[in-house]
């Protein structure tokens, strides 16, 4: 390599009268100037200069170099590489990302990745991966590369068997459908512009002048009804289109009869072209011959299938007959907004018992709640496996589903466009005779009876008509849960997205022993195994089935090299008080929910796990429920119920019960989202903080209050002393959230009669305070920003920022090293919160206002099953790699 870039210097720097003109023309400014000023001495002929120039090439963006300079990590960029770009040198990198890629934080991936992307632009990059890599790859990093690099693992591109249209025949549909020079077809233009194919709805509506009812009407259009894109999330609660093979396709076809169309008005032609050749990032597969091993961390001996020699105590439960409820609570919606399909959520919340059909609220009755677009949510309280699982069996199983979802015509549908192998072999639908695949609605009676005989089992088991306790247990939890996994598998075919809630109420206070807390998490992780899938392949029966007959009557996998990975149907969101304790026990259980059997394929599933409430989350939970209440989303609403409460599940039961529903759409006020946070208890607001109880209720009172209040006033209808409430709004005062008026105190929240001048926000919430001229933009805000304002105006000596031994100092400061520059900044914040112990009940709220929209991160997923070990692939001339 250091061969190939004193070439490169050679060939850029040939004949040139001015070599530091040409240096700088191409971009190479590395370490103030030193870094050209040692590729001209090579060039003349310093041997010193030259074994300094190969030497400071490897320590570039180290943080320091040999020369005693600094080098952060954006002279990667501006050293080698230009060089190489300019030049007819084309250097050749392998760069391998296996197991331990996957084991990093989505950040740290992403780091790694721009650096490849990076040496992509003077260099041939080759990303030697697994399977699983790509596969991660394509999951969770195609809006950050290039399509061509992440093409070979996008699981649409090789249908799977039942597959209702191929490519080929949706391109036929797309022919005869769409207007060439249409604007569904511009918008398909559009999006194989980007390199990876991806553009939010903004971004869209932007390029193409599109009104938001139109998008929404095309996006519909081309992903339900065409599939020729696919409707995406982004991590701020937006949404986008993701170009599909059979819209790329479909553009191919146009352009091979119409000839290429030109670029699309205002978008850059140097977005889609390399900087050298078209592959300049080439992804290479390697081939699945060695098998790492991944189960020493799992548990010896071999687990009964129904789980019986670990079924919890249930003396705690009394047995009752409870009919599920149809709910429309907002803890479905939190819950469909907690995690999204295929992931896993736990969510330190309180979880709120359902009224049965008597009336009376009872931790026993189970939930079912669809909202009419595809979204289905089932809930149930858990206390041991055996009446977790008969719950939530009976709430898939229940009446509303069959009349409401699974009805007579849309299984009809489905029978006719998926061969009934695939149905029973491959999915594990179970009683689908001859007869009942012929004629749904004798299928459908079927399941009617299922779900009576399961409430036949549980009625004997209550009444205690069994010879072993143990063995009625397990007879019933596996009769639930093929019951459940039929429909599950059922729902999954017919579009519906299924969310799962499981509800902990007690969990702070009586969770705390081990074997319970591990009964509950391998319950759920051999459901999730139960519940996933490879393309139409229920991947327990291939992991982990020790029977040989059922194995053997289940339908032939083949492994896909190029996708590896499956994944959960629907997702999961396990709600209580302190659940987030459970991760990495849960983890471990997802791992290994049972032993691989000798015959395993090499295949996995990938469950990514959610901890925190994320401003995604926030984000999510508010646009669905201002959907509700006609209402349209805003940042600053989203920022002040991200920094006021702590879970998805408070944002939603805040606007559930303090929002009406508007007759026309228009965005929400902020008076409204004042008031929605008056209608929850003083004790959800701020609650992962140091808060008083004081200060909340305080808080709770002015939330609901039209007009200032005095302190005394204030201090009467919370229920506190004046003194009290003296004592404890320092912070909420400097963070403006507080204001004393000349009629007493009031939060900076707009009241209903300010509503239509300017909005009364905290400076800490507006892009461009005019208390705060010097602050950056919201876009480009930290924290610590705003902690440095907050500073200088509360330090009376400012002597101290110049001081090393002082907080104030290395606090604002950046550290030498830029890879520390996180660390740094949270032990700093970690130390100004003891100097200033005021700041930890605002700095939530400080958090949230600097958030942008972009900033959230993903989740860290698990994989269950086998993993594959990186090997290479033999190649003969001619092949593709």
């Amino acid at each position: 390599m250091g061969q190939q870039l004193i070439h490169a210097i050679a060939t850029v720097l040939e004949n040139q009268d001015d070599p530091y003109r040409v240096l700088e023309e191409i971009g190479v400014h590395a370490l103030d100037g030193t870094y050209a000023d040692l590729c001209i001495g090579a060039m003349s002929g310093d041997r010193e200069d030259l074994w300094e120039l190969l030497r400071i090439s490897r320590q570039l963006g180290s943080g320091q170099t040999s020369l005693d300079l600094r080098s952060p990590r954006g002279d990667l960029e501006q050293a080698a590489i230009p060089i190489l770009a300019a030049s007819s040198v084309t250097p050749e990198i392998a760069i391998r990302l296996d197991a331990r890629f996957l084991d990093r934080k989505t950040k740290h991936r992403r780091d790694v990745l721009e650096l490849c992307l990076a040496l992509a632009e003077g260099c041939r990059v080759h990303l030697v991966v697994t399977g699983q890599v790509g596969r991660i790859l394509w999951e969770d990093h195609r809006n950050q590369l290039p399509v061509s690099v992440t093409e070979p693992f996008d699981p649409r591109t090789t249908p799977s068997p039942g597959t209702p249209q191929s490519v080929a025949d949706r391109v036929k549909t797309a022919r005869k459908t769409l207007d060439t020079d249409g604007t569904a077809t511009a918008v398909l233009r559009a999006l194989r512009l980007e390199n990876a194919e991806m553009l939010s709805y903004n971004a869209l509506s932007r390029e193409l002048s599109l009104t938001e009812a139109n998008r929404r009407q095309i996006a519909l259009k081309l992903d339900k009804k065409l599939e020729l894109a696919e409707r995406i999330n982004y991590p701020d609660g937006g949404r986008g289109l993701s170009l599909r093979p059979a819209g790329r396709a479909y553009l191919d076809a146009l352009d091979q009869e119409i000839g290429r169309q030109q670029s699309l008005p205002g978008t850059a032609a140097d977005v889609t072209s390399p900087p050298k050749s078209s592959d300049y990032c080439r992804v290479t597969l390697r081939a699945h011959e060695g098998v790492e091993d991944s189960r020493a961390d799992q548990p010896t001996g071999d687990r009964p299938a129904g789980e019986a020699a670990t079924v919890a105590s249930a003396d705690d439960y009394a047995p009752k007959h409870v009919q599920p409820v149809y709910v429309e609570t907002p803890s479905a919606e939190a819950a469909r907004a907690a995690a999204e399909s295929g992931e896993i959520a736990l969510v330190d919340a309180p979880a709120q018992s359902l009224k049965g059909r008597d009336g009376e609220t009872d931790a026993r009755v189970i939930g079912w709640s669809y909202d009419g677009s595809g979204e289905l949510t089932v809930s149930a309280t858990y206390v041991n496996p055996c009446q977790y699982t008969t719950c939530i069996a009976r709430a898939l199983a229940s009446h509303w589903t069959w009349d409401r979802i699974l009805t007579a015509d849309v299984l009809e549908e489905l029978f006719a466009d998926t061969s009934r192998r695939i149905l029973s072999d491959a999915r594990n639908i179970g009683g689908l005779t001859d007869e009942r695949y012929e004629n749904p609605e004798r299928f459908i009676e079927f399941y009617r009876e299922q779900e009576e005989l399961l409430c036949k089992l549980t009625r004997e088991l209550a009444a205690g008509d069994y010879t072993d306790e143990s063995a009625k247990r397990s007879e019933i939890t596996q009769f639930a849960k093929g019951l459940a996994g039929s429909i599950v598998q059922l729902l999954d075919l017919v579009g519906v997205e299924l969310s799962r809630e499981v509800r902990l109420p007690e969990f702070s206070r009586n969770w705390s022993g081990s074997k319970r807390r591990r009964t509950l998490c391998r319950t759920l992780a051999h459901s999730c195994a139960i519940e996933s899938l490879y393309g139409h392949h229920v991947a327990y029966r291939h992991l982990y089935e020790q029977r040989d007959n059922r194995r053997e009557a289940a339908m032939d996998l083949r492994v896909d090299a190029r996708d590896p990975l499956g994944e959960l149907v629907g997702s999961l969101v396990v709600v209580g008080p302190g659940v987030s304790s459970l991760e990495d026990e849960l983890r471990s259980a997802l791992r290994s929910p049972s032993n691989l059997h000798d015959d395993a394929p090499e295949i996995a599933v990938r469950i990514p796990v959610r901890t925190a409430t994320t401003r995604s989350i926030v984000a999510q939970t508010v646009r669905r429920m201002c959907d509700r209440k006609h209402l349209e989303p805003t940042r600053e609403a989203v920022s002040l119920f991200h920094g006021l409460l702590s879970s998805g599940y408070d944002v939603a039961r805040a606007m559930y019960y303090g929002l009406e529903q508007e007759d026309r759409w228009r965005e929400i006020h902020i008076d409204e989202v004042r008031r929605s946070l008056a209608h929850l208890d003083p004790d959800r607001l701020l609650s992962e903080t140091d808060v008083t109880p004081t200060m909340q209720k305080a808080l709770s009172v002015l939330f609901g209050a039209d007009y200032p209040l005095s302190g005394a006033e204030i201090a009467r209808r919370a229920g506190i002393s004046s003194e009290s409430f003296r004592q404890n709004r320092k912070g909420f005062v400097l963070a403006d959230l507080l204001r004393e008026v000349p009629e007493g105190w009031r939060l900076s929240l707009s009241f209903a009669d300010e509503r239509y001048g300017r909005d009364v926000l905290p400076w800490l919430f507006v892009d461009e305070p005019k208390e705060q001229p010097h602050l950056p933009s919201l876009d480009f805000r930290t924290p610590m920003d705003v902690l440095y304002e907050l500073a200088t105006s509360l330090v009376d000596k400012p002597a101290r920022f110049g001081d090393p031994d002082d907080v104030l100092y290395w606090g604002f400061s950046l550290p030498p090293d830029p890879e520390g520059v996180i660390d740094h900044r949270q032990s700093a914040l970690e130390a100004l919160c003891k100097e200033w112990s005021w700041l930890d009940a605002i700095l939530p709220m400080i958090k949230a206002a600097c958030e942008s929209p972009e900033s959230d991160p993903a989740s860290d997923p698990v994989l269950m099953g086998s993993t594959v070990s990186q090997q290479p692939l033999l190649q003969t001339p001619g092949e593709r790699a």
